[in-house]
């Protein structure tokens, strides 16, 4: 059996946040999955450009999105379904992306239809990231950012740079501590931060 040492972690383990074994329940990020299922559809060369930007909307209550790439690809996504640990890719969730992008850019269903492929989300309880420290002294959470994980990779990492550099968790993610969801007697505890040697 092998083990790596340190001081201080971040635990941002996605989905399976909440799965792993050997952490006291008190500080087990309460992290559900969320499935999302994705299209990536082919714009042939005679249709491009098919779209300059990303397209974000709301059709029918439901988010969706399409991303064109530079290789002729567009992304079409996603679906938000509370499935539990499923990633089976359904008829249901195709239609309805295909049926929601075709409100928004109508010639969408005549493009070839690439792949498809569903994903699991970490989601919080109230769907908003988990950041900070935890009740264990040295272990730090980054997960639970449900549908904007790739989106807040900046802020997240800052964030984490200075609750792990300073032992302070800056401001702007002050609203997302996991002590949002702890008993009381599980209370973050500061983060501890190396002190600097003098030779």
């Amino acid at each position: 059996r092998y083990g790596v040492g340190a001081d201080r972690v971040v635990l941002a383990a996605g989905s399976l946040s909440g799965r792993l074994a050997g952490l006291p329940e008190e500080v087990v990020p309460p992290v559900r999955p969320v499935k999302g299922q994705v299209l990536r559809l082919t714009v042939p060369r005679a249709y491009a450009p098919f779209l300059s930007r990303t397209v974000r909307a709301v059709v029918r209550g439901g988010h969706v999105y399409l991303v064109p790439r530079e290789n002729g690809e567009l992304v079409v996504g996603a679906t938000s379904e509370e499935m539990g640990w499923d990633t089976t890719v359904t008829a249901g969730g195709v239609y309805e992306l295909l049926r929601d992008a075709h409100e928004l850019v109508p010639g969408i269903t005549e493009l070839p239809l690439t792949e498809t492929r569903a994903g699991l989300r970490p989601a919080s309880p109230d769907n908003a990231p988990l950041l900070g420290p935890t009740a264990l002294p040295g272990l730090l959470l980054a997960t639970g950012h449900h549908r904007n994980g790739v989106l807040l990779t900046p802020v997240t990492g800052d964030a984490m740079a200075e609750a792990l550099t300073t032992g302070e968790l800056p401001e702007v993610a002050r609203p997302f501590a996991p002590g949002r969801f702890a008993s009381a007697g599980a209370a973050p505890v500061p983060v501890p931060v190396p002190q600097e040697q003098s030779a």
